[in-house]
């Protein structure tokens, strides 16, 4: 019965929402309940439809200069990327970043206060309090840094007006890409409880319509402490037996999966790859070591999950003349 109501009551719920949002840039949490249900329902399509008019409505930049962390991208470098997160849902790049980015984002993690998940409060909650981290701490899985916080680093900054990512954002969602999250933690060898909490069993993430993460890691990542794990092609359609808003043990993975398409993504400091967590994806629980990862995050709609502004004070001439050329891209940052 309470399946027949959501089948009657969302989309219309839903379809109010984008009115709203259209009038206002929020979306009420009756309206994003609506949209993951709508998401599970069609398996995926009402996405790739809305998608589809986002892209006819508003089209992608024109980009002449795709100099970047990635390299000097040509048009058919960017092609190429694309075409291989459109097959696969995710690209490892050969490039990596030089090493005094990674320096710079390493002394800061280690250095500033940061806030931790915290298993005292329900559903997925962090600290109001901020320690530095410590490795050898049994306090959580997780330690997190916000978008806010990251943005007083220099290096994140450049990662954020990249022009190479960007460019490979704007190509692969075929609309003007807006970066709407920018978030950076460390991860520790937990107990069992943290799976959950800590995105440590598959899910699929489904927070706007479309978007496209690049995760750094920012230490060397093997097998033990904490790799990506990605479900090769599974951004496309879900298996109906195991399409749910849940997380999903790797047990029932295994049995609509060939064991060659559930991969670990490892590699060393510095390696670059671009996601689209819509498919199937996990944090490999660490078994020792610690693991820093930081994320960029764009989309082609704000429709969907809350999102944050950044305040930002001095951006410096070159990142003032990106942020008013794309002004759309980066409507965030204030």
């Amino acid at each position: 019965m309470k399946f027949i109501i959501k089948i009657i009551v969302y989309p219309f719920a839903f379809l109010f929402g984008i009115l709203k949002f259209l009038v206002t840039n929020k979306t009420s949490k009756i309206s994003y309940i609506a949209f993951r249900f709508l998401f599970v329902l069609t398996n995926g399509r009402i996405n790739d439809f809305i998608s589809n008019i986002i892209s006819f409505i508003i089209p992608k930049y024109k980009i002449s200069n795709a100099n970047g962390v990635l390299g000097n991208l040509s048009e058919k470098d960017i092609n190429t990327i694309v075409s291989d997160i459109e097959l696969n849902g995710y690209h490892l790049f050969e490039k990596k970043l030089e090493q005094d980015y990674i320096n710079d984002v390493y002394d800061f993690a280690s250095k500033t206060k940061v806030s931790y998940l915290d298993f005292n409060q329900k559903n997925i909650n962090y600290s109001t309090d901020k320690v530095i981290f410590d490795e050898n701490s049994n306090l959580s899985p997780r330690f997190e840094f916000s978008n806010q916080e990251l943005f007083c680093n220099n290096t994140v900054k450049k990662l954020i007006f990249d022009r190479s990512l960007f460019a490979v954002a704007n190509s692969y969602l075929k609309t003007k890409p807006i970066l709407d999250l920018a978030v950076m933690w460390w991860s520790i060898p937990f107990d069992s409880k943290a799976e959950n909490k800590a995105a440590q069993m598959f899910h699929f993430d489904m927070d706007r319509f479309k978007f496209i993460k690049f995760f750094f890691y920012i230490n060397d990542v093997g097998t033990e402490n904490g790799p990506h794990c990605y479900v090769r092609s599974s951004h496309k359609r879900l298996p109906r037996e195991i399409l749910e808003d849940k997380r999903i043990r790797d047990t029932e993975i295994n049995k609509f999966y060939d064991q060659k398409d559930i991969l670990e993504l490892v590699g060393g400091k510095g390696s670059i790859i671009a996601v689209d967590t819509r498919g199937l994806h996990k944090g490999k629980p660490l078994r020792k070591g610690k693991r820093l990862l930081f994320q960029l995050e764009f989309t082609n709609s704000l429709f969907g999950a809350p999102y944050s502004v950044i305040d930002s004070n001095d951006l410096g001439d070159e990142f003032k003349k990106l942020k008013f050329s794309y002004k759309r891209a980066f409507q965030l940052i204030e």
